[in-house]
């Protein structure tokens, strides 16, 4: 009689799985690569979050400089300033795109500053409004008015800081 044998395990006969040495070279370069950018993705992050802390300080400090350097410039020049520096606050922010439209565009935007509490959203809206019309309205060197348009946006920019999510570290 025949007699009955149990099936041989198959693990001897088949070959055994080979890694080149090339696919470890790979490995070990994307896990060295993904590492680096994950350190310069971490860096970017904390130079763009101190950007934000100074970012108050920073367009202050342009305002205040610009009001001495106010002597024979138009009135045009002074409100372009304080509107980009406004804007650029808020870009930084509010996330608002303001800073690359017209005062058109931003107008047309019904959305634009829904992020504001009412109150500053009611002081910020005429007040841009306000440097539009001086932006693009005739404009001669009026020293008086200069300063009343930088003092307004120091105000306005002290108004949207006081609306900024503070991080407390």
């Amino acid at each position: 009689m025949i007699a009955l044998h149990d099936i041989p395990d198959p693990g001897n006969l088949l070959p055994g799985i080979r890694i080149a040495w090339w696919i470890w070279a790979f490995a070990a370069i994307a896990i060295i690569a993904l590492a680096w950018l994950i350190k310069i993705k971490s860096t970017q992050a904390s130079q763009v979050s101190h950007a934000h802390d100074n970012s108050y300080q920073s367009c202050r400090e342009e305002l205040i400089v610009f009001r001495e350097k106010l002597r024979g410039l138009p009135l045009a020049d002074v409100a372009t300033c304080c509107s980009l520096t406004l804007r650029a606050y808020m870009r930084i922010h509010i996330d608002d795109r303001a800073l690359y439209e017209t005062h058109d565009e931003f107008l047309l935007r019904p959305e634009a500053l829904e992020h504001l509490p009412r109150g500053a959203r009611d002081k910020l809206a005429p007040f841009l409004s306000k440097l539009a019309l001086c932006k693009y309205g005739p404009s001669k060197a009026n020293q008086a008015a200069s300063e009343e348009i930088i003092e307004e946006s120091l105000q306005i920019l002290q108004g949207l800081e006081s609306t900024r999510k503070h991080e407390i570290a």
